[in-house]
């Protein structure tokens, strides 16, 4: 698998982390089956009963739609945020976390 297969499959399974309860069953149960578990898509379509071209169909709107609540929500950018914020955190005195710290937790408080 090339660098940029990887790097999508990873972006595809974060995003299916964060917003896997926004989607039907069945766009879950396709996202899982393809990414997940790492079938291909004749083993997704046998499955579930339906043709290679009607799952690469589904996978595509459920990826379509995991891209539109990023894109209207961040909550995926907003929690790489806070990691980075975190481990840069390690690098900073005492004083220094203790401002790092209070500024995340206003920012969960104020609901991310």
């Amino acid at each position: 698998m090339k660098d940029a297969q990887i790097k999508e499959r990873e972006r595809v399974i974060s995003l299916l982390n964060c917003y896997e309860s926004l989607l039907t069953e069945t766009q879950a149960s396709f996202l899982h089956d393809y990414y997940l578990y790492d079938l291909s898509l004749s083993e997704v379509a046998d499955n579930h009963g339906i043709s290679r071209a009607a799952v690469s169909e589904a996978l595509k709107g459920a990826i379509a739609k995991l891209d539109d609540y990023e894109s209207k929500l961040g909550l995926l950018k907003k929690k790489q945020l806070i990691r980075d914020k975190l481990n840069a955190a390690e690098n900073m005195n005492p004083s220094e976390k203790e401002i790092c710290f209070k500024e995340l937790l206003e920012e969960l408080s104020d609901g991310i």
